[in-house]
């Protein structure tokens, strides 16, 4: 079942994110599996989990501007 990307993060952290980051996390792909984007709103999996921050697990900037390009 999904839910609201904002339903999602209120069960999960306390207090939850901004809408600001959680949108940004929905956008870079750090919740898996990903969010659907349907109108102005994103529905989650319910079991969704958010992928780790460590930056060692992420591409630097550079190499993600140079696959953009």
């Amino acid at each position: 079942m999904k839910i609201t990307l904002k339903a999602w993060a209120e069960a999960r952290y306390q207090p939850a994110p901004s809408m600001h980051t959680l949108r940004k996390w929905a956008r870079e792909g750090d919740i898996h599996p990903r969010p659907e984007l349907v109108g102005k709103t994103y529905y989650v999996d319910e079991n969704a989990r958010r992928l780790s921050a460590d930056a060692s697990n992420r591409p630097s900037l550079v190499h993600r501007m140079k696959a953009a390009a």
